[in-house]
Parts: C-alpha cells; sequence; structure tokens
C-alpha cells in the first residue's frame, strides 16, 4: 500500500466505558497491530487509553482511511468479544466501539510532536481519576 498522508485517529469505547484497561487493553492493541501487519496497513502508532484508541496510520486519501479504520474497528471488536465473551454482558454493550472516529492529517514537521503525544497517553491518566 503507497501511503503519502499519515493521519492522527481517534476512536472511543461504546459510551465512553473504561474497557481498555488491563488485558483487554492489551488484547485490542495486539488486535490491532496484528490487523495492520496482516493488511498491509500503514500503522505507525497505537495507544489505547481506558475508553479510548490513539493512532498514526497511513492512507492515500481520506476515503482510504475510512475504509481502513471499519477494518481496524471491526476486526478489534469481534476479537475481543471473542476472546472475552462475558464483556458484552458485563459492560452492558452491543458494540465495543462508538461509531466513527475523529482523524486530521498531520503535517511531516509535526510527526514527531503527535507521535510523542501518542506514547505518552499514559502519563496523562490524572485526567480520568474518578
Amino acid at each position: 500500500m503507497t501511503s503519502n498522508r499519515v493521519y492522527h485517529v481517534w476512536f472511543a469505547t461504546k459510551g465512553r466505558k473504561w474497557l481498555l484497561v488491563g488485558e483487554v487493553g492489551d488484547a485490542v492493541k495486539g488486535s490491532l497491530v496484528e490487523t495492520a501487519r496482516e493488511k498491509s496497513i500503514k500503522l505507525l502508532e497505537c495507544q489505547p487509553m481506558v475508553d479510548h484508541v490513539h493512532m498514526l496510520v497511513g492512507a492515500s486519501s481520506a476515503e482510504e482511511l475510512s475504509w481502513l479504520m471499519k477494518l481496524l474497528k471491526g476486526r478489534s471488536s469481534y476479537e475481543v468479544f471473542r476472546r472475552y465473551p462475558d464483556l458484552k454482558l458485563d459492560a452492558a454493550v452491543i458494540s465495543f466501539w462508538q461509531r466513527g472516529f475523529g482523524a486530521c492529517a498531520v503535517p511531516e514537521t509535526e510527526l514527531d510532536t503527535v507521535r510523542q503525544y501518542i506514547r505518552t497517553q499514559d502519563e496523562r491518566l490524572e485526567k480520568y481519576e474518578r
């Protein structure tokens, strides 16, 4: 796949529930990374937080990015519910992810800054104190 743009992408769990903690967060990240590898998707960064994920994804257009996100979110949702079948009932959700995603193109000059922001998400956990 030829990628001439890099997008900062973010999306949340259904109802912003804290589903991406511990094993489940690790499983989601593993699924996203593995799916990207299998499908030759240029995934530069991937960091789940307690209720959302930030990624850097290469795509040739916004239309291609939309297709890639449908694939990544769909596969990861399927795999996490298959691996943790009680999660659907325990979390009282039918879907793992909210509909849609946010994205913005990242200029090459800002790539390192956005990478650092994504990699250091867990350093800003105080935002999530209940």
